[in-house]
């Protein structure tokens, strides 16, 4: 993970110029990265694109008109492989690897989050499922988390709810906060996988960061459990005054983080940090992770608001 090994940043330029709509940044957004492949969406044309930066290799899919208009808004999605469930596969490229893509929006109400589904293999979108929120919801602006099969995302408003889009059920349902787990800002808040492979949330808070952990009882009900507190100075080894989680990729289980203008990577397993490079400004992140060599590359899109950090395994 250290330098020399660094990918040159034109690699991690996304094709935009190559897509119905062009290359006008403002119409981008990048929703995240998994199994190789980095969601872009366009809300202006209502398109998606699937992206594999080592080869600039890229998928154009339409998202059909109702699933994004005056009733409904697109705010965040995922990319999974379709054999993501099976630990012994290896996820290819778009010709041997089919994919699938969630989608996770808001009703024009606020009060309602949709999701839905497409799959590479069929060509087709699923019809959409609906969950109500008790608050007003305004984004949802963190990538989403694959934990099993189920994808979770945070919508921001307010209020704090998790919501969970289950892919083999194709249902929605929103699970509570933890009531322990305090919270102060945007940025200090991920859903995470623990160690036992469950739903988890990594929290900041007055300088520590908590690790939370969801489990489901005999009877059925899920309950929060803190599992550990950490202080960051200790970890770090030195005190810090401003502390922001800036990404998270659950393919690696790692998580960035903004701690007094440096960026800093920590793999959760381990509760390792590794100091990466200074930054000035606050921009979206997002780790990506793929199987095409060793090291660890920064780069800056070509979008604003976009870094993509690879990280080779």
């Amino acid at each position: 993970m250290d330098p020399p090994d660094l990918i040159p940043s034109e690699r991690f330029c996304p094709p935009l110029g190559d897509c119905r709509g062009g290359c006008e940044p403002n119409q981008w957004r990048i929703f995240g990265c998994r199994h190789g492949r980095v969601l872009l969406y366009n809300w202006e044309q209502k398109d998606i694109v699937l992206w594999d930066p080592p080869t600039g290799d890229h998928h154009r899919v339409a998202v059909p008109p109702e699933f994004d208009n005056e009733e409904k808004t697109i705010l965040n999605g995922a990319v999974l492989c379709a054999a993501a469930g099976d630990r012994s596969h290896v996820h290819g490229g778009f010709g041997s690897c089919p994919f699938k893509v969630a989608m996770v929006g808001i009703a024009s109400n606020h009060a309602q989050v949709f999701a839905c589904i497409y799959s590479s293999e069929t060509g087709e979108w699923s019809d959409l499922v609906l969950a109500a929120v008790p608050f007003e919801v305004d984004c949802v602006s963190h990538t989403g988390t694959l934990v099993g099969n189920a994808l979770y995302w945070m919508p921001l408003g307010h209020g704090y709810v998790i919501v969970e889009f289950d892919l083999d059920r194709h249902s929605l349902a929103v699970i509570e906060w933890p009531s322990g787990a305090e919270v102060s800002g945007n940025g200090c808040s991920r859903i995470v996988l623990t160690e036992d492979g469950r739903l988890g949330l990594a929290n900041l808070s007055s300088h520590s960061l908590q690790m939370w952990e969801r489990k489901v009882c005999s009877d059925g009900v899920g309950k929060w459990a803190l599992q550990k507190s950490d202080e960051l100075w200790k970890i770090l080894g030195q005190r810090s005054r401003v502390e922001l989680i800036l990404g998270y990729t659950d393919d690696i289980n790692v998580m960035l983080l903004w701690i007094d203008l440096y960026i800093y990577v920590l793999r959760l397993d381990s509760m390792q940090f590794t100091k990466l490079w200074k930054s000035n400004m606050i921009s979206r992140n997002h780790p990506y992770a793929g199987i095409y060599g060793s090291g660890f590359a920064k780069s800056s899109a070509c979008a604003p608001d976009i870094l993509l950090s690879h990280i080779g395994i």
